[in-house]
Protein backbone atom coordinates (compact mmCIF):
# COMPACT_ATOMS: atom_id res chain seq x y z
CA UNK A 1 0.00 0.00 0.00
CA UNK A 2 1.48 3.41 -1.01
CA UNK A 3 1.24 5.94 1.57
CA UNK A 4 0.20 9.77 0.33
CA UNK A 5 2.04 12.56 2.50
CA UNK A 6 -0.30 14.81 4.15
CA UNK A 7 0.30 18.83 4.31
CA UNK A 8 2.76 20.10 6.85
CA UNK A 9 0.06 21.83 8.72
CA UNK A 10 -1.83 18.66 8.93
CA UNK A 11 0.75 16.16 10.06
CA UNK A 12 0.55 16.77 13.66
CA UNK A 13 -3.86 17.82 13.75
CA UNK A 14 -5.18 15.99 16.16
CA UNK A 15 -8.36 16.07 18.61
CA UNK A 16 -6.39 16.91 22.11
CA UNK A 17 -7.27 18.68 25.36
CA UNK A 18 -5.68 21.88 25.70
CA UNK A 19 -3.57 23.75 26.89
CA UNK A 20 -2.57 21.09 29.30
CA UNK A 21 -4.02 17.43 28.33
CA UNK A 22 -3.42 17.01 32.08
CA UNK A 23 -5.71 19.71 33.80
CA UNK A 24 -9.22 18.85 33.90
CA UNK A 25 -9.99 22.58 33.02
CA UNK A 26 -8.49 22.30 29.38
CA UNK A 27 -11.35 21.91 26.70
CA UNK A 28 -11.43 20.07 23.61
CA UNK A 29 -10.00 21.67 19.86
CA UNK A 30 -10.83 19.43 17.01
CA UNK A 31 -8.64 20.05 13.55
CA UNK A 32 -11.75 21.59 11.59
CA UNK A 33 -11.94 22.10 7.35
CA UNK A 34 -13.91 24.77 6.37
CA UNK A 35 -14.94 23.66 2.95
CA UNK A 36 -16.90 26.31 0.51
CA UNK A 37 -18.67 23.95 -1.77
CA UNK A 38 -20.17 26.36 -3.94
CA UNK A 39 -16.74 27.26 -5.20
CA UNK A 40 -14.44 24.53 -4.71
CA UNK A 41 -12.12 25.89 -2.02
CA UNK A 42 -11.47 25.16 1.47
CA UNK A 43 -9.25 26.23 4.56
CA UNK A 44 -7.89 24.43 7.23
CA UNK A 45 -8.22 25.01 11.11
CA UNK A 46 -5.25 23.28 12.94
CA UNK A 47 -7.03 23.60 16.57
CA UNK A 48 -10.54 24.79 16.84
CA UNK A 49 -11.23 24.83 20.20
CA UNK A 50 -14.71 23.90 21.14
CA UNK A 51 -15.55 27.06 23.24
CA UNK A 52 -15.25 28.81 20.17
CA UNK A 53 -18.03 29.76 17.59
CA UNK A 54 -17.69 29.68 13.63
CA UNK A 55 -17.53 33.14 13.76
CA UNK A 56 -14.96 33.72 15.94
CA UNK A 57 -12.86 31.87 12.90
CA UNK A 58 -14.37 33.44 10.18
CA UNK A 59 -13.50 36.83 11.50
CA UNK A 60 -10.06 36.45 10.74
CA UNK A 61 -10.44 33.98 7.94
CA UNK A 62 -12.62 36.38 5.84
CA UNK A 63 -12.19 38.23 3.34
CA UNK A 64 -10.66 35.02 1.07
CA UNK A 65 -8.11 36.49 -1.09
CA UNK A 66 -9.74 34.38 -4.09
CA UNK A 67 -13.47 35.74 -3.59
CA UNK A 68 -13.08 38.51 -6.23
CA UNK A 69 -16.41 38.88 -6.01
CA UNK A 70 -16.83 39.41 -2.25
CA UNK A 71 -19.73 36.88 -1.69
CA UNK A 72 -18.03 35.67 1.27
CA UNK A 73 -18.33 37.82 4.57
CA UNK A 74 -19.38 36.86 7.68
CA UNK A 75 -23.16 38.58 7.11
CA UNK A 76 -23.00 37.02 3.81
CA UNK A 77 -22.84 33.14 4.36
CA UNK A 78 -24.48 30.66 5.99
CA UNK A 79 -22.79 27.59 7.66
CA UNK A 80 -23.71 23.89 7.51
CA UNK A 81 -22.53 20.50 8.75
CA UNK A 82 -23.16 17.14 7.99
CA UNK A 83 -25.51 15.03 9.97
CA UNK A 84 -25.13 10.99 11.38
CA UNK A 85 -27.72 10.45 8.86
CA UNK A 86 -26.03 11.91 5.92
CA UNK A 87 -28.36 14.55 6.21
CA UNK A 88 -27.20 18.78 6.48
CA UNK A 89 -27.69 20.67 9.83
CA UNK A 90 -27.34 24.67 9.84
CA UNK A 91 -25.28 26.07 12.27
CA UNK A 92 -25.40 29.13 14.25
CA UNK A 93 -22.25 31.09 13.53
CA UNK A 94 -22.35 32.11 17.27
CA UNK A 95 -22.60 28.62 18.72
CA UNK A 96 -19.52 27.51 20.46
CA UNK A 97 -18.62 23.98 18.55
CA UNK A 98 -19.17 22.46 21.83
CA UNK A 99 -22.79 23.14 21.98
CA UNK A 100 -22.96 22.08 17.99
CA UNK A 101 -21.06 18.95 18.39
CA UNK A 102 -23.57 17.93 21.78
CA UNK A 103 -26.32 17.87 19.70
CA UNK A 104 -25.21 14.44 18.69
CA UNK A 105 -26.51 15.17 15.45
CA UNK A 106 -23.57 16.29 13.49
CA UNK A 107 -20.81 13.65 11.93
CA UNK A 108 -16.85 14.42 12.36
CA UNK A 109 -14.81 12.13 10.46
CA UNK A 110 -11.59 10.54 10.68
CA UNK A 111 -11.07 13.39 13.81
CA UNK A 112 -11.76 16.07 11.72
CA UNK A 113 -14.55 18.76 12.08
CA UNK A 114 -16.26 19.62 8.45
CA UNK A 115 -18.20 22.81 8.11
CA UNK A 116 -19.71 23.53 4.45
CA UNK A 117 -19.76 27.41 4.37
CA UNK A 118 -21.92 28.72 1.87
CA UNK A 119 -22.84 31.86 0.68
CA UNK A 120 -26.64 32.71 1.36
CA UNK A 121 -27.81 33.94 -2.02
CA UNK A 122 -26.45 29.90 -3.13
CA UNK A 123 -27.52 28.27 0.13
CA UNK A 124 -31.07 26.57 -1.04
CA UNK A 125 -29.81 25.49 -4.66
CA UNK A 126 -26.57 24.15 -2.63
CA UNK A 127 -28.81 22.66 -0.12
CA UNK A 128 -30.89 20.58 -2.90
CA UNK A 129 -27.97 19.71 -4.70
CA UNK A 130 -26.37 18.28 -1.85
CA UNK A 131 -29.26 16.21 -0.26
CA UNK A 132 -29.97 14.75 -4.06
CA UNK A 133 -26.24 13.74 -4.37
CA UNK A 134 -27.02 11.94 -0.90
CA UNK A 135 -29.76 10.21 -2.24
CA UNK A 136 -28.40 9.14 -5.20
CA UNK A 137 -25.37 7.64 -3.39
CA UNK A 138 -28.10 6.03 -1.08
CA UNK A 139 -30.01 4.83 -4.55
CA UNK A 140 -32.89 6.76 -3.74
CA UNK A 141 -34.68 8.74 -6.18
Amino acid sequence: MRETAQPPEMEDAKVELTPDPDDPRSSLSFPTVLLYPTDLQSDFIKAFNEMQSVGDHLEYIFPLPWDQAGKYTAAKVECYMETTAGGLIKVGKKLPLLKILSSGKVEVVDEVVRIFVVPKAEADAWVVEFKSKRAAERGES
